[in-house]
């Protein structure tokens, strides 16, 4: 299948083993936070995060954070600097190896932001939410990592296809290099679709070599209206794990798009 974004289309393609959906929808049998929200048709809203001040310490925690995961690889990057990574990494090896530690990364290394997101996350989905993960207490987060003209990204997929990331809903902050060539790729109003809708595979699909934990898309009998809603500074993207998204290609020809990624749940 293709994807189509605008005036941008790339050939996208998935392996695995398909299963046979119910002809249901996975939010009226979930608990989709995104309900009675004003933007719950279209599965994703762009809001303000924070005051300029505390955006810009948020930022430079970040910054931070991701430095010292690049040192431990070998990669020095001046901070101004961090979207040219991809300058810097020789090979695909070494590029995996940094992003298995720019994943999970404990939740301490992030304090005290994490309060102040689950604040700002609450207030625009009109629920207390929290970064808890209720299947095991965990609170995480990861980067995302994905350089340009490179298949860095997932497969198109629902996190709601995973046990453990059901019922939560879905951060995107950028980092550096997130633009109307590079943003987050979604299917607008794909939660509202029967889940016989997706021909998909079971968990670990298989994408350009690289096998995932996640199911990923193999086709869809609709279109689906693929769009990089593209936040700005000091703005966040909020979405619904039940979304169809991924596949997001950079098309900036040489900027990496690093950006900052993590859910919350339903607070009891």
């Amino acid at each position: 299948m293709n994807i189509t974004v605008g005036q941008d289309q790339y050939e996208y393609s998935v392996e695995g083993e398909s299963i046979i959906a119910k002809q249901d929808r996975l939010i009226d049998r979930e608990d989709d936070l995104t309900k009675t929200t004003t933007w719950h048709r279209q599965g994703y809203t762009v809001q303000n995060l924070f005051d300029n001040s505390t955006y810009h310490s948020f930022i430079q925690v970040l910054t931070g954070i991701l430095l010292n995961k690049f040192l431990e690889s070998g990669i020095h990057l001046d901070p101004n600097k961090i979207s040219e990574y991809h300058t810097r990494v020789e090979n695909y090896e070494q590029h995996l190896a940094i992003v298995d530690k720019t994943k999970l990364i404990q939740g301490y290394e992030l304090d005290p932001y994490f309060e102040k997101l689950e604040k700002a996350v609450s207030e625009i989905c009109g629920i207390p939410v929290y970064s808890i993960k209720p299947m095991n207490g965990e609170r995480v987060f990861h980067f995302r990592i994905i350089r340009p003209n490179r298949k860095d990204f997932n497969p198109l997929h629902k996190d709601g296809w995973m046990e453990e990331l059901k019922d939560c809903i879905n951060l995107y902050i950028p980092i550096c290099g997130s633009n109307e060539k590079s943003s987050l790729i979604l299917a607008e109003g794909s939660h509202l679709l029967n889940e016989d809708t997706f021909v998909r595979t079971k968990a670990g699909a298989k994408m350009n070599d690289v096998q995932f934990n996640v199911p990923g898309l193999i086709d869809s009998k609709e279109s689906l209206n693929f769009v990089r809603p593209n936040p700005g500074s000091n703005e966040i993207l909020v979405f619904s794990p039940y979304l169809i998204h991924g596949g997001s290609l950079n098309l900036n020809t040489n900027q990496t798009r690093i950006s900052l990624e993590m859910r919350f749940w339903r607070k009891p």
